[in-house]
């Protein structure tokens, strides 16, 4: 009875998720402009990724939860977690056009998606999302940061409010 229970709420929200989506597409809010006037991508994958984090090319924001985050994330990355966006706003730039790219742990985790849709609400028109997460960037042997980089994120930070 509880396994029938938990898979019907699962359910809902992987529907509810779905149709809120198909709605975000309806009103054009999934496929914004870059400078050069084409859609840009929601997502962004390899080698895309990495080429944009060697070349500083974007912000890197880990979604995951503070203790997460400090055991290991991409170099560079800002902590804004999902649960207490409040807490990591600071780390982004005030240029709201810089561009943002979202992650958390794998494939399986929805809180890079729903940051980008917070951002968005927020403003930044430049964001999109790393859905294979720390745990696909290991996969492939980059490197990963430990602790907190705040330094970091601030440098980062003010190169693109710039």
């Amino acid at each position: 009875m509880t396994i029938r229970r938990e898979t019907l709420i699962l359910n809902f929200w992987i529907v509810l998720g779905a149709v809120m989506l198909w709605g975000l597409d309806l009103a054009g809010l999934l496929a914004s402009k870059d400078k050069g006037g084409s859609p840009a991508a929601l997502q962004v994958d390899f080698p895309e990724i990495y080429r944009l984090w060697k070349k500083g090319g974007a912000i890197f924001v880990d979604a995951r939860p503070p203790a997460a985050f400090q055991s290991g994330h991409i170099p560079g990355a800002v902590n804004v977690p999902l649960r207490n966006v409040e807490q990591g706003l600071s780390a982004l730039p005030t240029n709201r056009h810089a561009r943002l790219i979202t992650y958390c742990g794998s494939i399986e985790c929805p809180n890079a998606y729903q940051l980008m849709q917070v951002l968005w609400g927020l403003g930044y028109r430049n964001v999109q999302t790393f859905p294979r997460g720390v745990n696909g960037w290991l996969a492939l042997g980059y490197p990963l940061e430990k602790g907190d980089s705040r330094k970091i994120g601030e440098e980062v930070r003010k190169r693109m409010s710039e």
